[in-house]
């Protein structure tokens, strides 16, 4: 019985070595521990240092694009991985393509920045949209960002001082990325575009790192 018993664990911890590690989204704790270590905080600094990577596009936002290698691997194969990574985004998966073995995903980080104003707390989030294309040996990986969502809050200054902010939030808006590229020098909250605009790059960076690990 004891050897039964044991047989039956062997086969259950090597049919789990074997599948595909469920992969997990990227968090904002990801992404702001990721920035911080490489800008420091200094996030106009950081934002005009990445500005020459990624440049704008003529719909007012920007692509970044990498092709990644998956030797040894057939078309198939890397359309079954990708796939594995587009079920952490299972709740905006925008469109899966068998045939051309294309996946599109949207990612979503809530107030990668905020700033207080005087009746609103306004944070900034990312909604990129993430392209996969599998071919043999490699994937081809779009990341396109387009514009800020803003979502305001009644916790400003003021509705603080008196004690009347619900913290409810108000319909989002969007803010174009051209209008505030790298960061918004001249007009509403410079450094947090500068900041929003430097975790939109860190968070490039995690999901390449998500991609590269699964091979």
């Amino acid at each position: 019985m004891r050897n039964i018993l044991f047989s039956i664990l062997l086969c259950v911890f090597a049919w789990l070595a074997i599948m595909p590690a469920q992969a997990e989204p990227v968090t904002l704790d990801r992404v702001n521990t990721y920035a911080k270590q490489q800008y420091r905080n200094r996030w106009k600094e950081a934002a005009l240092s990445i500005r020459p990577v990624l440049r704008l596009n003529d719909e007012g936002g920007y692509t970044y694009s990498a092709t990644l290698s998956y030797p040894g691997k057939n078309a198939d194969q890397v359309y079954a991985r990708l796939q594995t990574l587009a079920a952490a985004y299972t709740d905006s998966v925008l469109s899966m393509d068998e045939a051309g073995r294309t996946l599109t995903a949207q990612c979503y980080l809530f107030s990668v920045a905020n700033q207080v104003g005087g009746f609103y707390r306004f944070h900034l989030c990312l909604r990129p949209i993430l392209t996969f294309r599998a071919a043999d040996n490699e994937a081809q990986v779009e990341i396109s960002l387009q514009y800020y969502e803003i979502v305001k809050t009644d916790k400003g200054v003021v509705n603080m001082l008196f004690h009347t902010a619900s913290g409810a939030p108000l319909p989002a808006e969007q803010w174009l990325l051209a209008d505030r590229y790298p960061y918004n020098e001249r007009g509403k909250m410079p450094l947090a575009t500068a900041e929003a605009f430097t975790k939109s790059y860190a968070l490039i960076q995690l999901l390449l790192e998500q991609l590269r690990e699964a091979k």
